[in-house]
């Protein structure tokens, strides 16, 4: 069976979440009602807002030594991309591993692609697996892809078809087209199966709202609340 390669072009996710629907930097915004609009961190997002990259960079420095996990992600994004300040893989994966650490899984994934291209860092299956697996168990779809081509192709880990199809399937209910191409590959091999191929299919398809329930849902983008603590109006 052919699956579609793992490695995913992260260069045109420029600046902010790996989620394509998510705006630069807001996933890892300030999300409290309490939060003050003129909190460092949404000083740094509005200053990437107006390409003000050098005040960005100001900002997040100065909250990610300080060991502000969301500062550490945005700082690694700009070391990445070279937008207010000299292009810096090294620096940018130091502050991806530091966010990583503190649970922020678009900072997992990235961490996890360094390892598996050997981006200024020696390349580890073992380790980009460690990290996407963790990106993954939080939600993060591209992580999830990526995890379910392991398993798929048994790229350093026993071949699992169907961790892979499990995987698959919850990136594919994010939206990611390649999850649903890399499940129907599955789905279709099993069917060529026969009977047995047909029962196991119907049994990971049972399985597989588990996995949403544990690795979609409680991950899925919330309302975010108007600063003064009210829902906005209906027909907003």
């Amino acid at each position: 069976m052919q699956y579609f390669l793992r490695r995913y072009g992260v260069a045109r996710f420029l600046l902010g979440c790996v989620l394509v629907v998510s705006p630069i930097f807001a996933v890892h915004a300030a999300t409290s009602v309490d939060a003050a609009s003129d909190s460092p961190i949404d000083a740094g997002i509005t200053a990437v807002d107006n390409e003000d990259y050098a005040e960005a960079f100001t900002l997040f420095s100065r909250l990610a030594e300080e060991g502000n996990a969301e500062a550490q992600y945005n700082l690694a994004m700009l070391y990445r991309t070279g937008k207010g300040v000299k292009k810096d893989m090294g620096a940018s994966f130091k502050w991806f591993q530091r966010a990583a650490e503190q649970g922020i899984s678009d900072a997992q994934y990235y961490l996890a692609h360094m390892y598996d291209n050997g981006e200024s860092v020696e390349k580890s299956l073992p380790k980009a697996f460690e990290w996407y697996k963790k990106a993954a168990e939080q939600g993060q779809g591209l992580a999830q892809i990526n995890l379910g081509v392991i398993y798929a192709d048994g790229i350093g880990v026993p071949q699992n078809i169907e961790q892979a199809y499990l995987w698959f399937h919850v990136a594919a209910a994010q939206g990611y087209r390649a999850a649903f191409e890399n499940r129907l590959v599955i789905e279709t091999a099993l069917k060529e199966q026969g009977e047995e191929g047909v029962a196991m299919l119907e049994a990971l398809k049972k399985q597989a709202r588990g996995y949403f329930l544990q690795y979609v849902q409680p991950f899925a983008p919330k309302p975010r609340p108007s600063r003064a603590g009210r829902e906005p109006p209906p027909g907003h």
